[in-house]
């Protein structure tokens, strides 16, 4: 077969021969674009002879360093994108990054800026991109160390050093945190084109998900985490994804869609409208050719601490504020978010359920109190008692286990040792009254000893748990309870009436005070 591709060289394609013939044949002669991607689809296959896959792999690689190896097809569908947004970038990998970032603003700015016959040619490169360090040179120099330090023992493919890194998100440096998050919230945006996940669950997928469309198999998983025939290295993938779902609410597209109105009502406060938050690197410092790398890594390095970690904390502070500005308003009784909300909000708590570190907030503010208190038994649990027999001093920390209580009291269904021993009980009693609010909760202890004993005893448990969160320490509690009251205008009101009527007496009265003490001294 004649290449017209110089990067297709005869002995690639000498190696590849049979390849082409076994998973290729139905591509046409001379369309060497088709040809590439087919190889590179089937080059994982167990059939694929080593040195095809070897030649394979060079010449993803090779192809990273210069823009001139976009293909035809990726040129013609990207056109207007390249020119209008990355025009000047000098390498493949950064005009694809650049293209990510727009695609990655258009779903944070809810734009659209970025066609769907380029979003479907930049899906591919991703999909490429993110099967191994190699093929992200821009991520593999600012990951260089934390590389070395924390996955020396990993070898490039198959996700292993991706998924090494995000094993140790909490530990490697910020320039390489600030990159690595921006590739983990493309995999939430387009789940179909992270490899590590569609690979290591291909079986969950096929099994569970198969009707689902492409964008909803993180949500479909996130359903089926429970079962039994989900591989460790599925859950272990899924959970990253998951905690940067719980951490940015602007990526769970069905939670944003749900309480939009009622985020407009009660959270507008929270949303920060920030230019940097989207664009959280310059990839035009990975664009220059190999010896400026090498002159300008140390400055390019400190650019990155100054610039990507402060961008980096700003996006998650935003998005986990939203969050958690859902989930206090949906534990205030005072409140009634719409039907829809709550129930997207229901399922984002239950997924903070399944491990605590999926629950931003309380794992970064009880992280300490964990390790030393709560090691080999349920952590949530362990927090709720230790919170009960008041030994938890961090008052951060005591807010949040204070919120995850006043979750169950809002909704049995968030609480899952209660509601397992008491889900027969809501099935036969309670199933008709409406989720959130406490309103099941209250149906079951109005039904008081009809419900199973199991039932009963965790329900006492638990009442005692939640009268430790009545208890009011000091003014400040007061004027928080009375605020979210009901009738707070009513209660604020007698209680400025009763302070004017105090005031008045003693206006009244002091004159006659003073008169009785200096009759008594003549």
């Amino acid at each position: 077969m004649t290449m017209s591709d110089p990067t297709l060289d005869f002995l690639l394609m000498k190696a590849c021969e049979p390849m082409i013939q076994l998973f290729c044949a139905n591509v046409e002669v001379g369309n060497e674009n088709y040809l590439i991607r087919c190889l590179i689809k089937h080059k994982n296959e167990q059939q694929m002879d080593f040195r095809c896959k070897a030649g394979i792999d060079h010449h993803q690689i090779t192809s990273m360093k210069d823009e001139a190896f976009l293909s035809q097809q990726f040129r013609k569908k990207c056109t207007q994108e390249i020119n209008e947004h990355c025009f000047g970038k000098k390498t493949k990998a950064g005009v694809i990054q650049c293209l990510a970032d727009l695609m990655l603003r258009d779903v944070l700015k809810k734009e659209n800026k970025i066609t769907e016959d380029c979003r479907d040619e930049l899906k591919f490169e991703l999909l490429q991109r993110s099967e191994s360090i190699d093929f992200d040179p821009s991520l593999a120099k600012a990951c260089q160390k934390d590389i070395h330090r924390f996955c020396g023992d990993r070898t490039p493919g198959n996700a292993q050093i991706l998924d090494c890194l995000k094993d140790n998100q909490n530990k490697i440096s910020p320039s390489c945190y600030a990159k690595l998050r921006k590739r983990e919230k493309l995999d939430v945006i387009l789940p179909e084109n992270d490899y590590s996940l569609m690979s290591k669950c291909a079986t969950i997928i096929q099994k569970f998900c198969s009707n689902e469309q492409k964008q909803n198999i993180l949500s479909c998983l996130r359903r089926s985490i429970n079962q039994d025939a989900m591989p460790t290295m599925c859950r272990r993938v899924l959970y990253h994804r998951l905690m940067v779902l719980n951490s940015d609410a602007r990526f769970n597209q069905g939670l944003i869609d749900s309480c939009q109105r009622d985020i407009n009502k009660y959270c507008q406060s929270e949303i920060v409208d920030n230019e940097k938050d989207d664009n959280e690197s310059d990839e035009d410092k990975d664009d220059n050719g190999d010896d400026d790398k090498e002159k300008n890594d140390g400055k390019d390095n400190n650019n990155n601490n100054n610039n990507n970690g402060d961008d980096e904390v700003a996006d998650r502070g935003m998005g986990g504020r939203i969050i958690q500005c859902l989930r206090s308003k949906y534990t205030d009784t005072s409140i009634t978010l719409e039907s829809q909300c709550v129930s997207e909000l229901v399922d984002v708590i239950q997924t903070s359920k399944i491990d605590i570190k999926l629950d931003i907030k309380l794992y970064e503010s009880c992280r300490k109190l964990l390790k030393s208190e709560c090691i080999g038994m349920d952590q949530e649990d362990c927090l709720k008692l230790l919170y009960q027999k008041d030994q938890i001093n961090d008052d951060v920390c005591k807010e949040q286990v204070k919120r995850i209580i006043r979750e169950g009291q809002a909704d049995i269904h968030v609480d899952r040792a209660l509601a397992f021993a008491c889900q027969a009980d809501v099935l036969k009693y309670c199933n008709d009254i409406p989720i959130g609010s406490g309103k099941q909760l209250q149906c079951l202890l109005s039904m008081g000893k009809s419900v199973t004993s199991q039932c009963q005893n965790i329900l006492l448990k638990r009442q005692e748990l939640w009268k430790s969160v009545s208890k009011l320490n000091g003014v400040a509690d007061l004027t928080e309870q009375i605020r979210k009251s009901n009738n707070s205008f009513y209660l604020f009101s007698v209680i400025l009436l009763i302070l004017c009527v105090m005031f008045m007496a003693g206006c009244i009265c002091r004159p006659y005070v003073r008169y009785s003490r200096v009759r008594k001294y003549k």
